[in-house]
């Protein structure tokens, strides 16, 4: 990686915590059942201000499977108001989302004529900031922080899928408070793998914990951002900053090379985000590849497949682009502004599926103080 994409990675980083610092009633906790996954539509509200419905689908020419300019645009604003996000690195669309004012969530998102969740938890006396989070059939596992600018007290929670059961425990040693962590976390099989460190350390630590969070092995490293890439089911790579990749399987932390030219900033059974002068989506020996979409990017990448495809979200300066494959290389999708909606955003995870190509964000609808959820993409039905 050049000087040049290090110092903008460095920026950007940097000025990623205030991405979402713009600014729900709370419902009792639920767990998949009738109640738990009742949609939420948001264009069910016919009370609901103009701006705050579905904007339409925009009608179009017939459109071609090959040829996304012919393909419908399609727009969908939520009536929630998130601080905060983090997203499922398994390539499931399950995001914990912090209310205002009130505890985290975990939604499983689509978009069906709007946004909806197909199934809502919420986690109780959970008044704490999403940083980091995976889940598999049996539990999710999350990081937080008890400031919102990913700063504060670092917590690791466990929640049981079948049960309810809500456990969560400290990570490392008391510090100032207003120095900001970066964080990445996955499931190995029975064990929970994670990464944590404040930025302004340059010092981190990778920590293989059991499935009652339990701390089994520890290994120090050297970076202030990480990334978590699930390899497998009972795999996951934890990627400490452009040199360090710790592998997490069968209860055991082993540290494999890495390429030094391409950092890696997200991926999923196969695929890989990287960046240098350019940046690549890759698996195994193919290779998409395009110029940076913007001036600045900050990771993680979020990737998700669709069975040979793939596609992935990536954070810009003020919004989030979705990287997917194309004739001519690795193309980008962007959001189009609608009314009342300048475009702009945090990005949260892009969909991927047989005639659609969107994104999630929470947008960010100056100087309006909500922050809801959004979804941009194109359909060919």
């Amino acid at each position: 990686m050049g000087a040049r994409a290090r110092a903008l990675l460095g920026r950007a980083l940097g000025a990623a915590p205030w991405l979402l610092v713009a600014c729900g009633a709370r419902s009792p906790l639920g767990w998949d059942g009738p109640a738990a996954a009742a949609g939420v539509d948001a264009g069910a509200d016919a009370s609901a201000p103009e701006d705050a419905r579905v904007d339409a689908p925009e009608a179009g020419a017939t459109c071609r499977l090959d040829d996304l300019s012919t393909w419908r645009v399609e727009r969908y604003r939520d009536q929630g108001d998130y601080e905060r996000a983090a997203v499922a690195v398994s390539g499931v669309p399950w995001v914990a989302l912090k209310v205002n004012g009130g505890n985290i969530i975990l939604v499983s998102l689509a978009a069906q004529g709007g946004i909806v969740f197909q199934s809502r938890i919420e986690i109780p006396s959970s008044p704490v900031y999403p940083a980091a989070l995976d889940v598999d059939d049996r539990r999710f596992v999350l990081l937080t922080a008890s400031g919102i600018n990913f700063n504060g007290d670092i917590e690791l929670w466990r929640v049981d899928r079948v049960d309810g059961t809500v456990a969560h425990v400290p990570l490392g040693q008391p510090s100032d408070p207003s120095l900001t962590f970066a964080s990445a976390i996955g499931l190995a099989g029975d064990d929970v793998a994670v990464v944590y460190g404040r930025g302004a350390a340059n010092q981190g630590s990778v920590e293989l914990r059991d499935d009652k969070l339990q701390l089994l092995q520890s290994l120090p490293v050297t970076a202030d951002w990480f990334t978590a890439v699930r390899t497998s089911a009972t795999a996951i790579d934890l990627y400490a900053g452009p040199t360090t990749r710790v592998h997490a399987e069968s209860g055991t932390l082993t540290q494999p090379p890495v390429d030094p030219k391409w950092p890696v900033l997200g991926g999923l059974d196969g695929f890989l985000v990287e960046m240098g002068d350019q940046i690549r989506l890759t698996q195994g020996a193919q290779t998409w590849s395009a110029a940076w979409p913007a001036s600045q990017i900050s990771p993680p990448a979020v990737v998700r497949t669709n069975g040979p495809r793939a596609a992935f979200s990536l954070e810009t300066e003020l919004t989030a682009v979705v990287g997917h494959e194309g004739d001519a290389g690795l193309e980008w999708l962007t959001i189009q502004s609608a009314p009342g909606a300048p475009g702009f955003g945090a990005g949260l995870l892009p969909l991927i599926e047989p005639g659609r190509l969107g994104l999630f964000y929470l947008g960010l609808e100056m100087p309006r103080p909500e922050q809801p959820l959004r979804y941009f993409g194109l359909a060919c039905p």
